[in-house]
């Protein structure tokens, strides 16, 4: 909807939710602080600065769409999971195909930025001083650190985002403490199982 900031995935996962939960049982959530990488200053001198942004563009929107693939593997077990939403088999029908199809979107859109850097790699790129060099040798000392970053680095920010979110809402139900004092203990048992 291009008259607000919600997009169409975010449209798809609110039917989702809507299709469990049923319409309006959750207020639309606050978006979470940013997590994109920190500023890092010019990564590809070598190279125009908007050449430059375009490429790490493509790059993390690449790691962002391969990230999603957990997501959709996470929430389809949860969906399909036989005791969850017993109570509401045409939602978790209707939910499953949504994340199906939010998942065949996001699979074109991986398949294309796959073709395109890998394509940039094989390519000759003319640098700012007139010469040449190898796409791959501009690419690659920029592609590792960002696959750490996404893998690693992100994921452990937006854990603590979401555990400090669902702190509060649990300290906020009654009996809160309780209980998250039990949320804890599944984290020790999962960490222990690790």
């Amino acid at each position: 909807n291009p008259a607000t900031d919600i997009g169409a995935h975010d449209e798809m996962w609110f039917a989702v939710r809507d299709a469990l939960f049923g319409e309006g049982a959750y207020p639309l959530p606050e978006p979470p602080e940013r997590i994109g990488r920190p500023e890092q200053g010019r990564l590809m001198p070598q190279i125009p600065q908007a050449h430059e942004e375009y490429l790490l563009l493509l790059m993390n929107l690449t790691m962002i769409e391969v990230r999603a693939e957990a997501t959709f593997r996470f929430y389809e077990s949860v969906v399909n999971a036989t005791d969850t939403f017993a109570d509401n088999p045409e939602g978790v029908q209707l939910a499953a195909e949504l994340i199906d199809r939010i998942r065949q979107d996001e699979n074109i859109h991986v398949a294309s930025l796959r073709v395109m850097l890998s394509e940039f790699r094989g390519l000759t790129i003319k640098t700012n001083d007139g010469g040449t060099m190898a796409g791959k040798d501009l690419f690659d000392p920029i592609w590792a650190p960002m696959i750490e970053w996404h893998v690693t680095t992100a994921f452990q920010a937006s854990r603590e985002q979401t555990r400090d979110t669902l702190r509060e809402q649990i300290l906020a139900a009654p009996d809160g403490e309780k209980l998250f004092a039990e949320f804890e203990a599944l984290e020790q048992r999962q960490m222990a199982a690790e």
